[in-house]
């Protein structure tokens, strides 16, 4: 141990002595023990410090000791039993007394001389080979550091050599520093003691200080506690869990903790290895069927795949190569059949007397067939001739009716006023009608008055802007009825007309049928035109498309032995590889998890508990404290 590492441990005993807690009222002890090498004690005093952050005029404590005293003011206190109670005024108190309660631990001395144990007395008249050893003793199961120092005498020893201890040289003094951790788990394997050997020679020794604290393993406990954040045992008990999956292989169980990732993860991994290897046989599988095998059957022997592919492409190839010989002929000929039917279509046309009609009609021609008998259809739509004939009968009917317009103005007006005058009764005696009150009029039981009333209110709205509108709307719907009527009657009693137009019809209906027919030939002749050119296209592709094959068939075998060769050589022996060594990984760490992790949680806790207790005096709840034991240790 180096001379900066034992002030450090001093510094941490000093530090710990007098840290301040979160509480209202922190209460810190210092025990200042003296006793003798072979621990027994002679004095015990407590000083004991109770912070006041918070200016409290009260402070309540708990304690075991007697003949207390005031060390830091005049502030005043009662005792009853043992609750403490000052007059703290906003103060700090510090108070010491004394008490019979045997301190925590206590150093005791043990020194041998060349085998032989003897007192510190005798080791300073002796000569010999020297061990002196110091252990604690321990009348509290409580796990605590423990420091001491020892000054050793300016002569006396020589040859020092220290176990679990130091010497440090300070102006030429040597201080002998040993630490232990005295009633810790003995599963840890800490020291519980430390040694000096030397070289005695009259070594005359005075004293030892030791510096004894739980303090520092409670702190310890504290921050580790206060940094997991997670049920250690549940963490344990699922890894273990997990591990025991991993060993054998299996599916790794759901969990809730810190291996909540780890095992998803893991699943997926594995999952995706059975993937990747059921997809690497299914490739190697599909290559060889896309090569193709030779399979003997009753018939002989059959290839398949890309070998049956190449073979059956080189035969389709000579027979497209066949047909393409014969596309010259083919087409020839059907613009020959073609060209007679045009010829003999427009000779039927000809001799069908359509120019006598007033229609014309251009030679006929494979590229201009369909639009010229589209337009003559036209031209011979029924419902067209009929409109036509329609316009020349109105244009004579029309001015009669016109000439009719008095008589016919006439009878409009007299229904415009037979309405008018039933408009009028209603208004004026409801339910007369114009009959009633026409023979009411000539049998004179209207009078003359009541007449000329209900005449004045009919010329009235007679002579209305709305009434004479009325009345032309009507005399023209008039006409145009009987313009409509007279034209239907004679269309439909003149036979030249009727005869015209179902000569029309006929000729329609002839080159309708015409135009079908032709289309149907022109449908063919583009088809075999189609055909072909598809036949020569495809012998061209064919011969590219079997020498492409060829190049296909040997690179189909290369993917098959490939593929056959990841399978085999790689996706199996990447996966068994690695859930071997998963399970060797998991068998590995299944002993920390079953057995190294639970003890040590277990003395990590055992230890926290027994720490939070590790005091000289009484503790009142809701009070944080610390404790420091000073022990000096007398040696002569």
């Amino acid at each position: 141990m180096c001379k900066k590492t034992v002030a450090m441990i001093l510094a941490i005993l000093l530090v710990l002595g007098c840290v301040s807690a979160t509480a209202e009222v922190n209460k810190q002890e210092k025990v200042y023990v003296v006793a003798g090498a072979d621990g027994t004690v002679t004095s015990i005093t407590d000083s004991i410090r109770l912070e006041n952050p918070d200016g409290l005029d009260t402070i309540t404590d708990q304690t075991l000791l007697t003949g207390i005293e005031n060390l830091g003011g005049k502030e005043t206190f009662s005792l009853d039993g043992s609750t403490l109670t000052w007059q703290a005024d906003g103060r700090d108190i510090i108070y010491q007394g004394s008490s019979d309660k045997a301190p925590a631990l206590v150093p005791v001395v043990t020194i041998t001389l060349d085998g032989e144990t003897v007192s510190p007395a005798e080791l300073k008249n002796r000569e010999g080979e020297a061990v002196l050893t110091v252990s604690y003793q321990a009348n509290e199961s409580v796990p605590a550091l423990a420091v001491t120092a020892m000054l050793l005498p300016e002569s006396g020893v020589s040859g020092l050599k220290a176990e679990n201890a130091s010497v440090i040289t300070e102006m030429g003094r040597q201080i002998l520093v040993g630490c232990a951790l005295p009633c810790a788990d003995a599963s840890l394997e800490l020291p519980a003691s430390f040694s000096a050997s030397f070289h005695a020679d009259h070594t005359d020794l005075g004293w030892m200080m030791t510096f004894v604290s739980s303090d520092p393993i409670r702190l310890a406990c504290d921050t580790i506690d206060g940094k997991v954040d997670t049920d250690l045992h549940n963490e344990l008990d699922e890894a273990k869990a997990v591990l025991s999956a991993m060993s054998r292989n299996e599916v790794l169980p759901e969990t809730t903790g810190k291996t909540k990732d780890l095992a998803q993860k893991l699943n997926e991994l594995n999952n995706g290895l059975v993937q990747l290897d059921d997809g690497a046989k299914q490739l190697a599988d599909g290559t060889k069927a896309l090569y193709g095998i030779e399979a003997s059957t009753d018939e002989g022997t059959e290839a398949s795949g890309v070998v049956a592919l190449s073979d059956g492409m080189a035969t389709l190839g000579s027979g497209l190569t066949a047909l393409t010989q014969n596309n010259e002929a083919l087409n020839t000929g059907a613009d020959t059949v073609f060209a007679a039917i045009l010829e003999t279509a427009n000779a039927q046309i000809a001799a069908s007397g359509l120019d006598a009609a007033g229609i014309t009609l251009p030679a006929l021609t494979a590229e201009n067939y369909t639009a010229a008998l589209d337009a003559v259809l036209s031209q011979l739509d029924p419902d067209a001739l009929k409109t036509a004939a329609y316009g020349q009968v109105e244009a004579v009917v029309r001015p009669k009716v016109d000439a009719q317009e008095s008589q016919i103005k006439a009878g409009v007006e007299e229904a415009v006023k037979a309405k008018v005058l039933e408009t009028v009764l209603e208004k004026v005696q409801p339910g007369l009608t114009v009959e009633q009150y026409t023979s009411a009029v000539k049998a004179g039981k209207i009078t003359a008055d009541q007449a000329a009333q209900v005449n004045g209110a009919v010329d009235t709205q007679m002579a209305a802007k709305e009434t004479a509108a009325k009345i032309d709307a009507a005399i023209q719907e008039k006409k145009e009825e009987l313009v409509r009527e007279n034209v239907e009657k004679y269309l439909a009693s003149d036979e030249k007309v009727q005869a015209k137009l179902a000569e029309a019809q006929k000729a329609a209906d002839s080159l309708t049928a015409l135009k079908t027919k032709l289309d149907q030939v022109s449908t063919f002749v583009n088809g075999l035109k189609a055909y072909t050119d598809g036949t020569a296209q495809a012998a061209e592709g064919a011969g590219k498309l079997n020498a492409g094959l060829v190049q296909l068939k040997d690179g189909a075998a290369q993917l098959a032995q490939g593929a056959d060769n990841l399978y085999t050589n790689g996706t199996q022996l990447l996966k068994q590889s690695i859930l071997d060594a998963e399970a060797d990984l998991a068998r590995s760490l299944l002993p920390y998890a079953e057995d190294t992790l639970p003890d040590a949680l277990r003395i990590f806790e055992e230890t926290r508990d027994a720490a939070q207790s590790s005091h000289y005096d009484l503790i009142p709840e809701g009070i944080q404290a610390t404790t420091l034991y000073l022990i000096r240790t007398d040696l002569k």
